[in-house]
């Protein structure tokens, strides 16, 4: 045992090594992720070849189920670091420099999301910069026929495209305004998107290039999504989309493979017309149209910019439904147009769509290794022929290397730990919904993500969260029994194996449990940081007016939480008067007071200073 553990410990503090250096050196960090496929690799094997259970066939097919999971997951290892072997990043490029400037038509989809929250995106989208503005329209797509949409769009003096016929979801919405638009370049918004005044700037210049059929912009949100909020980690973790979005799709650009994502992209409109306009007949429509671009030889871009930010689900129980509707629609596409026979796509570019359409398959194999363990500690079923020393020399070293090679190519967005937090937390319904949509139980019905969800009580969500306590009583109950065993003939290296294994569950097992807890979210809009200096004007009910000297603490589109000092003590009377900050005099009413703090609302506010606040 002593050799084993000198074993051990020299291999790991190898990778340590080049884990530290691989920060700063490319051949370290190249270095670290071959050690990491090579000890994995030898892992296999040995599993493979020299693990697997013979007592029984319940044995010799838990053990078979277990490999092949354990295979799956080393097969899109190489994937992974195959994209990460070396790092890209695509040149800027300016769209003054382009000979004709090109019309650009800007499609903002609605369905039946709240009103504020589409006046947000619809302001931005008219504030933002261009070289020539008459050539940037705005329209509002909306498939709801609504009548108040069509007067927000009368309001803000923009189009409102509506259908008779509302076939095809949101892709038959798009495609219905290409019809009747005419625009040399389309962007695709989602209605709670929100875009930077400089996001054509940063964009448009890139179709430059006559080959380009889209480029597509990261996803990011404004909000904090549940992993975020329900765990109370909103500085401790990144969004559980950053990582896709800001670093798989820009390495994902270096083979012409960006995913379109369905938001705050470019699309030339000649390229969209030869493949027929936006794909219908899938419920991820925005994965199929950008792979049929890509076959048909359109170069697609990924700028990794943040140029556009909404709302990420506020539930744990939409955003299970938002990734059900991912993994169906990923399921659905390769039925259809399976990628390894989809003439146009490069080799590598199908190897990619399909390491992408098989990672939903994440949930199958998480359960599986939740539940392996239990087998054995309640039933006796074995899936693994091994001692505890064996695994000490072979597993460990595997593991330190994953999580090392992980964390450094996740460049602070990513690692095995919490990679595994948010697949364990949605591997029950995961795995139960590819299973169906395999077996061919669809769910055709596009679902829109609920946004702008406000509730004042915190409650735990039993329709998703009883598998996970189910799971984590069953993993408890074994750990009980532990003590049993040691008392009788059991195979001691076989339990110490589950224990650990079991352990290791619980810690994300307990975690996500504690994410079905939905906290309340009291604001219907969200805040955002502010330094901004200015000035209060403010006069009382009694008529005693003041002037301070403001610092905006945070603020959004209906009030403000502003620092300020004053010797004047400002709870005698109600206020209301004008903040003062660049060159907006905002109508304010104060709302609260507090030590050299206070908090105001916006009232009466007009259309140019609602932009200025967007």
């Amino acid at each position: 045992m002593s050799d084993i553990l000198i074993f051990d410990s020299f291999l790991i503090v190898f990778f340590l090594l080049l884990y530290f250096g691989g920060k700063k050196y490319l051949w370290m960090r190249r270095s670290l992720i071959v050690s990491c496929l090579v000890v994995s690799f030898v892992y296999l094997i040995w599993r493979t070849f020299f693990t697997l259970p013979h007592d029984c066939l319940i044995d010799i097919v838990l053990g078979i189920i277990l490999l092949i999971s354990e295979w799956s997951g080393f097969s899109q290892a190489i994937v992974f670091y195959i994209l990460f072997w070396k790092k890209y990043k695509r040149p800027e490029q300016n769209v003054n420099d382009m000979d004709i400037i090109p019309t650009v038509d800007i499609f903002i989809a609605t369905y039946d999301e709240d009103l504020t929250i589409l006046k947000r995106s619809a302001v931005a989208a008219m504030n933002m910069d261009y070289p020539d503005k008459e050539k940037v329209n705005v329209y509002l797509c909306d498939d709801g026929s609504r009548p108040n949409v069509k007067e927000l769009g009368d309001e803000l003096g923009i189009k409102v495209i509506t259908r008779v016929k509302h076939d095809h979801a949101k892709a038959g919405n798009l495609n219905h305004a290409l019809g009747v638009t005419n625009g040399d370049l389309v962007v695709t918004m989602d209605s709670d998107m929100v875009p930077r005044k400089d996001f054509l700037m940063k964009v448009v210049g890139h179709f430059k290039d006559e080959k380009m059929g889209f480029i597509q912009t990261p996803q990011t949100f404004y909000n904090k999504d549940p992993y975020q909020f329900n765990l109370f980690v909103t500085n401790e973790f990144g969004s559980d989309q950053d990582f896709f979005m800001r670093t798989l799709e820009e390495q994902k650009d270096a083979f012409n493979s960006v995913m379109y994502v369905g938001s705050n992209a470019i699309f030339r409109r000649t390229a969209l017309e030869s493949i027929g306009g936006f794909t219908t007949g899938v419920i991820t429509e925005d994965m199929a149209t950008g792979m049929l671009l890509q076959a048909k030889g359109w170069k697609t871009g990924f700028v990794n910019k943040n140029l556009a930010s909404g709302l990420a689900p506020e539930t744990f129980q939409d955003l299970i439904k938002q990734r059900d509707r991912w993994g169906r629609g990923n399921i659905q596409v390769a039925k259809k147009w399976n990628p390894l026979f989809l003439k146009g796509l490069t080799s590598i570019q199908k190897l990619l769509y399909i390491d992408g359409i098989s990672y939903w398959f994440f949930g199958i194999r998480k359960m599986v290794f939740l539940i392996a363990p239990l087998w054995y500690m309640l039933f006796g079923f074995s899936s693994l022929n091994a001692t505890f020393s064996q695994l000490l020399l072979i597993w460990v070293p595997m593991f330190i290397a994953t999580q090392l090679a992980f964390k450094l190519v996740g460049q602070g967005r990513q690692n095995v730990m919490l990679s595994n937090l948010y697949e364990t937390a949605t591997a029950p319904h995961m795995a139960y919904a590819i299973l169906l949509e395999l077996i061919g139980k669809k769910q055709n019905k596009f679902a829109v993500t609920r946004k702008g969800i406000n509730t004042d009580k915190s409650k735990f969500n039993y329709r998703f969260g009883w598998p996970l306590v189910l799971i984590t009583f069953l993993s408890v109950v074994s750990l009980i029994k532990v003590v049993y065993l040691m008392t009788q003939s059991a195979d001691l290296n076989s339990v110490y194996i589950n224990v650990f294994w079991i352990g290791y569950n619980l810690i994300t097992l307990v975690l996500a449990i504690f994410l079905c807890i939905e906290r309340p979210r009291l604001r219907k809009a969200e805040r955002f940081e502010s330094h901004k200096k200015g000035k209060l004007l403010l006069v009382s009910s009694k008529g005693e007016s003041v002037e301070l000297e403001a610092s905006i603490i945070d603020w959004n589109e209906s009030g403000a939480r502003i620092h300020f000092i004053s010797k004047k003590n400002l709870l005698l009377g109600n206020y209301q008067g004008k903040l003062m900050v660049d060159d907006q005099h905002l109508n304010v009413r104060v709302v609260w007071t507090a030590s050299e703090v206070l908090a105001v609302k916006f009232f009466n506010v007009n259309s140019k200073q609602f932009a200025y606040l967007i």
